[in-house]
């Protein structure tokens, strides 16, 4: 029979969801997703008889972590009885002294990898899980560099760290390694976090996973999310990603140059798909100038519809300035003297007047004008 890990990581628990504009009550809700999804997955080791369960850094984040969380992690985690629960703490989620890690009373099938150093803990003759953590949230350094594993058998390793060939532009990388350096340390496997997209890697034979969030944690992280579930015998190492997120972003973008009334685009907002989700629309295109866009309206009269709703206006004005610049009138005369001034101006420093220009377009057509 196979060994059989159940592996999950970056789970994020007490997300602040600040940056995303959500209410502090969507915030909260959201916040209690995240919790449910991390029981599912405890419910999933339970009900699938699991041998052990992973985890690969960032389950919480440290400046927000309360210890109603670390009360809430050690039930879920006591809850496995005595099947073997790792943890291998992210940047997010360091093992330090003030660290939820540390101050928490954990039952005895838990074992956290507290120094950025492999060790490893035998399962049986042929198999062995080394991990390793992270004691700060700047880890540079690749863990696997010198390193190379002991003893015969089968050798999986448990860390949070960064594919070099994936980092982001722009973005740090957190303990930095390539798939050779899997190989090269003698390892079969590797068993990941910090990417929050699930990827399996493999050369001539699977290397190293992510799960990926379990839940999407932004628009940036949109479609499933899963977890990873590890065979393990003698003869081959079988990764398999379990679709399981419940909670999906979508966005949508409205073209807008068809509508004529305010009241035509609420309905194509209505009729979107996404009922129950998060969900951001991008409102595109030339804009009537007949239409009277409010954005803070739209989004009151849309809003129960969704999970949770984001309306993003990127419309361009649909009036014709070179047309009313010609006019011989007091508009025509504003109009004029406004596409002086912006033409003056950098890019960079145009978006002021040409608001006041459609502020002060508006104010002749006597329509409400609001900032």
């Amino acid at each position: 029979m196979p060994f059989v890990v159940l592996h999950t990581a970056d789970v994020h628990l007490d997300r602040a969801f600040s940056a995303a504009g959500m209410s502090a009550g969507i915030a909260a809700a959201r916040r209690q997703e995240l919790r449910d999804a991390f029981r599912r997955f405890v419910d999933l080791a339970v009900d699938s008889k699991v041998d052990a369960v992973t985890i690969g850094g960032d389950l919480y984040e440290h400046e927000r972590a309360t210890m109603d969380t670390g009360h809430f992690l050690r039930e879920q985690l006591e809850r496995l009885g005595p099947v073997p629960a790792l943890v291998s703490p992210g940047n997010h989620d360091p093992y330090m002294p003030d660290s939820l890690y540390a101050r928490m009373d954990w039952p005895p099938n838990v074992t956290i990898f507290r120094e950025p150093a492999f060790r490893p803990v035998q399962f049986s003759p042929w198999l062995t899980v080394w991990g390793a953590g992270h004691d700060g949230p700047t880890l540079r350094r690749n863990l696997l560099e010198g390193f190379r594993v002991e003893g015969a058998g089968r050798h999986v390793l448990l860390f949070h760290g960064s594919d070099t060939r994936a980092v982001p532009p722009g973005k740090p990388a957190h303990c930095p390694f390539l798939a050779s350096d899997v190989r090269a340390a003698g390892a079969d496997f590797a068993l990941l976090g910090h990417y929050h997209g699930a990827r399996v890697a493999e050369d001539s034979a699977p290397v190293f996973a992510y799960p990926g969030s379990p839940e999407p944690l932004d628009f940036s992280e949109e479609g499933v999310h899963h977890i990873l579930r590890l065979d393990i015998d003698e003869a081959r190492i079988s990764p398999t990603l379990i679709p399981f997120s419940r909670v999906p972003y979508c966005t949508h973008t409205v073209e807008v140059s068809a509508f004529l009334t305010s009241e035509s685009l609420r309905a194509a907002i209505t009729a979107l798909p996404g009922e129950g989700e998060i969900v951001r629309v991008i409102l595109a295109g030339m804009l009537q100038p007949e239409v009277d866009l409010d954005v803070q309206s739209l989004y009151n009269s849309c809003a129960e519809r969704f999970r949770y709703l984001e309306i993003v206006d990127r419309t361009e004005p649909g009036y014709d300035f070179a047309e009313l610049a010609e006019e011989s009138t007091t508009k025509g005369a504003f109009v004029r003297l406004m596409l002086t001034r912006i033409q003056r101006l950098s890019p960079d420093d145009r978006g002021t007047t040409e608001a006041a220009l459609l502020y002060g377009l508006r104010a002749f057509e006597r329509r409400e004008v609001s900032a």
